[in-house]
């Protein structure tokens, strides 16, 4: 019993000095903690102010009408009436409306033809061409959902004057028209506001690609010192590897909970976005999530043996990493070998889950999520002591010829 209480307090002893000393070298380095401190305090408060509004209300839009029959100007009555377009310019060619859109003052066009109206009187199928700038994602939705929302109603009223004109009124034409009747109301997004999407998805990102680029650039740096934190083995009692990731994990996972807090609890609410959920399962969700990302960078940084390499992979994985969080495309339709490159990193999960949790409000919501974070946590970190493991053997091996 007395060599395992000598045992055991060791190994904490050694995993206490592990962690200061990691500490030490965290607040020491001035290029980790420009990235820490600045990214980590600074990027969140950056992309929310950037994207605080979220949606472009009453996007100026250029107008060809051709056809300058009832059904078209009332189709463009109620499109300039819409929330997300207004009808700027009246023009009376494509080329104008193009020239207008070149100069910036428009951002979409409509484009009606000729024969339109005819095609309506006759109940043929009649066409309109929509265009939108695409400089940026908001003025192609404007004009998509504008676009759509009118032509539903606008189809709605015109088979209600088609079955009046058949003697169908009243409840009668409603059935007709609407056999089931539905009403369409966006809970957790009602705006369809673009902050409710990418926002979210950031301030979960650039935790983890602080954690990794910071981690990163200090094991680049000791190895271009010759040195290793898996050379800390050398001056303890080989009580196990284990104390090395623990003593490690320990430091990054306090700066980063605070960092945590800051960017998923203070952050959304400085800038009124929507959380649902109690602090506590906030907290929660970040432990799991900070400990996953401290694992898989400190995995990764095994392979990192200079400095300037951390700047290669920013330009590299940072877009790879947004993209197979679903924010940009669905996930149920990534290819299969994206599909797992995805579940390589911690964004996939933490980023859908913190969307999840902010808008629906409970752990049950995320469970999946947090699941796959438990297992990312558990294979990273025995890779990453077999890393440090193996490591520590190599050092030695050197040190031995």
């Amino acid at each position: 019993m007395e060599k395992n209480l000598t045992y055991i307090g060791q190994w904490l002893r050694d995993t206490f000095s592990i962690f200061v000393n990691e500490l030490k070298l965290v607040f020491s380095d001035s290029g980790v903690m420009l990235i820490f401190c600045f990214a980590g305090l600074v990027y969140p408060i950056l992309y929310n102010y950037i994207y605080h509004d979220g949606v472009v209300d009453e996007m100026p839009v250029a107008v060809v009408d051709l056809s300058q029959g009832s059904y078209s100007r009332r189709y463009l009555r109620e499109f300039d009436a819409t929330r997300e377009c207004a009808i700027a310019y009246d023009c009376v060619s494509m080329a104008e409306a193009e020239k207008l859109m070149a100069e910036q003052k428009v951002h979409g066009i409509v484009y009606i033809p000729a024969d339109f109206d005819e095609k309506l009187a006759r109940m043929e199928q009649a066409t309109l061409s929509t265009y939108a700038d695409m400089s940026t994602f908001l003025y192609y939705k404007n004009m998509t959902m504008a676009s759509n929302l009118v032509m539903l109603d606008e189809v709605h009223q015109i088979q209600a004057e088609h079955y009046a004109a058949a003697g169908y009124t009243g409840q009668d034409a409603t059935q007709l028209i609407e056999p089931v009747q539905y009403d369409t109301f966006l809970r957790y997004n009602p705006t369809i506001s673009f902050t409710m999407f990418f926002v979210y998805m950031a301030l979960f990102m650039i935790l983890q690609q602080v954690m990794f680029y910071g981690s990163t650039t200090l094991a680049g740096t000791l190895r271009e010192e010759h040195r290793s934190f898996a050379r800390l083995t050398d001056n303890l009692s080989g009580f196990g590897m284990g104390r090395v990731v623990l003593g490690r994990g320990a430091a990054y996972f306090l700066i980063f909970m605070v960092l945590g807090v800051y960017g998923a609890l203070l952050v959304p609410h400085l800038f009124h976005l929507p959380q649902h959920c109690y602090w506590w399962e906030m907290l929660i969700l970040l432990t799991f999530f900070v400990a996953d990302i401290i694992y898989f960078s400190f995995f990764w940084s095994t392979f990192i043996t200079k400095r300037e390499t951390v700047l290669v992979l920013l330009l590299f994985l940072t877009p790879m990493a947004v993209f197979l969080t679903g924010f940009t495309w669905p996930a149920s339709n990534f290819p299969p070998f994206w599909k797992a490159v995805s579940y390589l990193f911690p964004s996939t999960f933490g980023c859908r889950a913190f969307m999840n949790l902010s808008n629906a409000g409970t752990l049950e919501a995320i469970a999946p999520e947090l699941i796959a974070l438990s297992v990312q946590i558990v294979i990273y970190y025995i890779l990453t002591s077999a890393a440090v493991y193996l490591e520590n053997r190599v050092i030695r091996a050197d040190q031995a010829r």
